[in-house]
């Protein structure tokens, strides 16, 4: 019996010397800046919490890898509690599970002085500006990683004063020589192509696999059907959603003051803007595009109540006249941080817009938060169950949608997108197929059994009674027959082994 051991040790050894190998690899991030590394070993980095460490996490990454982080571990607006996370949050889609909040625990945190604010946290503490500038100097990390738009100032201030270039992957924008300078700057803003998530999380995955990641190839899988069917699903419902001639917009509420009052306002925000919006537009979802508005004439796109409600007179707002909106809503998406103030507005009925009123909105998270396939499906399957489930509230006239592709170029550039109010008909062949392409399910093979051999027996012969075998010193017919099988099962073992 001691063969079997020693084979399944000898096929052990040899499949890993055949995937052992080192291998100088390169990089380039989204600004054209080449990176090598030697990825048969695992790079340390330090990177912002949530859209850099999770999203990593997420593909693979385990906290060997991850010395330092900045920023928020959840996304804004949340009640996450990183010292706490067995508590759960209000935003249990996007903040971290207790499981993933171990990655953290061992890095380096560069954020004390913000890393619980919910009003967001991007940056270290300028107080330790010069702890990264000397982990970077003494190799203490081998990359830092900018997942994030391009605007992070400290991050600007640390390549100038070290001559350094970070690993950066753009959230906002596709990889184009005309769109994005190696000093963050654009160039061209027709060429600056707005990514959706699942760009990102590709992007990303590409990362994962330069700097040396155990990327676990059967989970990443499974996270890509479900990311799949989650798609299909809400494309699917997106189609019934433009039947029933529903509009969603996206917006960041507030409050500005008003010749000496304070009054709530919601922005006019264009889905270009971000990946998640960008994501559901691909995907035949009706949003609201924004006005381009001109602040030198005085033009505002935070819209307060009497722009809102423009047949009520300044300061009333009731049944009489509330009809005829500046958007024609049915359902909300509001960013994570200013969603909060909601439960107040329909409470106290500071912002009666019906869709409000109806509890027909959901939370966004902006610029913040993992960008995985995991969470791609986590959102897609929320919105999909909340905008399902909403009805058709508004009276004003909601347009007529405009028959263009969600991902051309006039949509998607940063110059681009359609007037106030227009929205893209839904179109089966225009939906984003990257989303819809599903990795195929795991290959089942099914457990064969031993053919059992039974001894051919000659009817005219008797057969001699078996000796027993503490007489004789031989094995009986039974105890043969175990012996045939366990010959047998341990060459099948092997074989599925090998």
């Amino acid at each position: 019996m001691a063969l079997v051991p020693k084979l399944l040790a000898a096929l052990a050894l040899s499949a890993s010397a055949s995937i052992s190998r080192a291998e100088i690899v390169t990089f380039e991030d989204d600004r054209f800046v080449t990176h090598t590394w030697d990825n048969s070993k695992k790079a340390k980095i330090c990177t912002r919490a949530g859209v850099g460490g999770l999203s990593l996490h997420q593909l693979g990454m385990q906290s060997d890898q991850l010395y330092c982080y900045y920023g928020l571990w959840g996304i804004r607006g949340s009640d996450f509690d990183p010292e706490n996370p067995d508590v759960g949050s209000i935003y249990p889609e996007a903040d971290p599970t207790p499981d993933e909040a171990t990655f953290f625990k061992d890095a380096i945190n560069l954020s004390p002085g913000c890393w619980k604010n919910p009003r967001g946290c991007f940056r270290w503490d300028e107080g330790l500006d010069d702890e990264i500038r000397n982990m970077v100097n003494t190799s203490q990390i081998d990359f830092i990683v900018t997942i994030d738009n391009g605007n992070d100032a400290q991050m600007k201030a640390l390549e100038q004063d070290l001559g350094y270039r970070t690993i950066f992957v753009d959230t906002f924008y596709e990889k184009n020589p005309d769109c994005r300078a190696e000093n963050y700057t654009l160039i061209d803003e027709s060429k600056c192509y707005g990514r959706s998530m699942i760009d990102i999380a590709a992007r990303v995955e590409e990362l994962a696999i330069f700097l040396g990641v155990d990327v676990d190839v059967p989970a990443q899988e499974a996270a890509k059907r479900e990311a799949c069917e989650a798609a299909a699903d809400f494309t699917d419902s997106m189609k019934e959603v433009q039947e029933k001639d529903m509009r969603i917009k996206v917006s960041i509420l507030g409050s500005t003051e008003v010749d000496g009052e304070n009054v709530p306002y919601a922005r006019d925000f264009d889905p270009i803007t971000l990946w998640v919006p960008r994501t559901l537009e691909e995907l035949g979802a009706p949003l609201l595009h924004a006005k381009v508005y001109n602040s030198s004439a005085g033009e505002n796109r935070n819209i307060v109540p009497d722009v809102f409600w423009p047949d009520c007179s300044p300061g009333l707002v009731n049944d009489t006249c509330s009809d005829n909106t500046y958007h024609p809503v049915d359902f909300w998406l509001i960013d994570s941080r200013s969603y909060l103030v909601l439960s107040d507005w329909v409470e106290f009925g500071i912002f009666p817009d019906p869709a409000i009123a109806a509890g027909q909105y959901s939370y966004y998270p902006r610029n913040d938060g993992a960008i995985s396939f995991k969470m791609i499906a986590n959102l897609l399957n929320m919105y999909n169950q909340k905008i399902s489930a909403a009805a058709k509230v508004s009276k004003s006239d909601p347009g007529t949608c405009k028959p263009v592709d969600p991902k051309s170029s006039e949509i998607i550039s940063k110059d681009g997108g359609l007037d106030l109010n227009d929205f893209i008909c839904y179109n089966y062949d225009l939906i984003q197929q990257e989303y819809l392409t599903c990795p195929p399910p795991p290959e089942v093979v099914p457990e064969t059994k031993p053919t059992e051999v039974v001894p051919e027996t000659k009817p005219t012969e008797s057969v001699p009674e078996p000796k027993a075998s503490s007489e004789s010193g031989g094995v009986d017919r039974t105890t043969s027959r175990f012996l045939a099988f366990a010959v047998v099962s341990a060459g099948t073992y092997l074989l599925s082994s090998a």
